[in-house]
């Protein structure tokens, strides 16, 4: 049985119709007009709202927008935009905030809502904590009164153009003639999702030869919109058969990017964030990086081949933000496939991923496949447990006790690192009763071996 929704830093994200709907969706829109407006003591803020594609994306923003408009909010309507063009255009136009609608890469019949606070960030968890509070106060009061939703149609003629404008930033930032002198083919699938808004223009303007899948952002995802191998079938086939050079893949809001060799193979998505990093450190020697401690230990190899510190976060975008912020990172991301290059976004951005990994390759004059060959490489397992029953404390005292010659970190679970570079993660889940075990080693034996000590030293089944 799925757990009850509930919102966190990720967002809130339900089945439409279940237990997201116009209702949940209208109350969510009035506490966060009530926090903006507490946050930036404007009677009047301004606030953008995007969505990544879905069909009931429509229906929900009218939700979303009538609630503003209702206590006063001067609504951006962006409508079909990525989730990182969406914190762009917050930081360029220096507006309020903003309301995304987004399932991420949920299965189709979900949809949900995340919010971006004044400082073009996710909100973080203090923020969300109040953001509930007025919510639960918004859904007391719910059946008091009730207000005809505004659809103002004419606001739309003043919005900007968001995706050109994030398109053109990211072009600022890289090599364009090194990629359009290369004449690149490559293959992207957006799943008829927000991708499909910024795409053809980005690669038009980087001389690339682009071949679109899936192009049209009505919704009707193509296949299931997890971005991972057994999702990818036509991807694979295209690229293979038409011989380009590479392949992308977008999720729906476009936050996280899967690549395809020139042989039409799915390459493991912790080599996305390690071939921007190779890109970034090698012109920014002993500039700080930063991913998060369930990420493959390539990125913190290419960091330290560039005498660059990595830094390690808890899981989560938003850790990994504050810790770029904090440390003054120059590149930092996570091995889902999160790319996040503070010059252009401090969010997950597949575009700006794109844009540097295609420059890699044309400055490096290399083949994709001889940029991976660059790479460090390890063998990585991922697997979740079960603990009911169990104690989280107990679980880490006992992983501490057991793997004595281990240098551990704390901030989220507990992290192990081994003398000879392998490593595990145990992350406690915040909404299950469940633990992931991530780890990584130089072979798959050894990093099984690890797994079954662990296994058995904590009596998980």
């Amino acid at each position: 049985m799925n757990p009850k929704p509930k919102l966190t830093v990720s967002g809130y994200r339900g089945i439409w119709g279940e237990t997201l709907n116009d209702e949940i969706a209208g109350s969510y829109a009035r506490a966060f007009a009530r926090f903006v407006k507490e946050d930036t003591k404007k009677e009047k803020p301004d606030i953008l709202i995007g969505r990544d594609g879905r069909e009931s994306g429509p229906e929900i923003k009218k939700s979303v927008k009538g609630e503003l408009e209702n206590l006063g909010v001067n609504v951006i309507d962006g409508d079909i935009m990525p989730t990182p063009t969406v914190l762009f255009s917050v930081r360029k136009h220096k507006y309020d905030g903003a309301v995304i609608i987004t399932a991420s890469h949920n299965p189709i019949e979900y949809n949900g809502l995340k919010f971006v606070n004044k400082e073009a960030l996710f909100c973080m968890e203090e923020e969300i904590i109040e953001i509930e509070k007025y919510h639960t106060e918004e859904k007391e009061k719910k059946n008091t009164e009730h207000k005809e939703l505004k659809m103002d149609e004419k606001a739309k003629l003043a919005v900007p153009n968001f995706p050109k404008e994030h398109a053109d930033h990211i072009l600022s930032k890289v090599n364009v003639q090194a990629i359009q002198d290369r004449k690149f083919k490559v293959a992207t699938d957006m799943i008829n999702a927000s991708a499909a808004v910024m795409d053809p223009y980005l690669f038009d303007k980087l001389g690339v030869e682009f071949i679109p899948l899936n192009g049209n952002p009505n919704g009707k995802f193509a296949h299931k919109p997890e971005p991972i191998r057994e999702n990818l079938g036509e991807i694979m086939k295209i690229t293979r058969e038409l011989k380009t050079d590479l392949g992308f893949v977008h999720d729906p809001d476009a936050d996280r990017l899967v690549l395809i060799n020139e042989n039409g193979e799915v390459v493991f998505e912790e080599y996305t964030i390690a071939l921007a990093m190779e890109n970034v450190l090698s012109k920014n020697p002993g500039r700080n990086s930063v991913i998060n401690l369930s990420t493959s230990k390539t990125s913190a190899d290419i960091a330290e081949r560039y005498g660059s510190k990595c830094i390690l976060s808890a899981v989560g975008e938003p850790n990994v933000v504050k810790e770029i912020m904090l440390n003054d990172a120059v590149i930092g991301g996570e091995g889902n496939g999160g790319v996040i290059y503070p010059s252009v976004n401090l969010v997950r951005d597949s575009f700006t991923g794109i844009a540097l990994i295609l420059e890699l390759l044309a400055e490096r004059k290399k083949t994709f496949s001889e940029c991976l060959d660059l790479l460090p490489k390890y063998s990585m397992k991922k697997e979740k447990f079960s603990i009911v029953g169990l104690d989280l404390k107990d679980i880490i005292f006992k992983t501490k006790e057991h793997f004595k010659e281990a240098r551990t970190i704390e901030i989220d679970g507990i992290r192990l690192d081994f003398e000879d570079s392998s490593w595990i993660h145990i992350h406690p889940s915040n909404t299950e009763p469940i633990i992931r075990i991530y780890g990584e080693a130089k072979t798959q034996e050894k990093i099984n071996n690890l797994f079954e000590e662990l296994r058995l030293t904590l009596g998980l089944k």
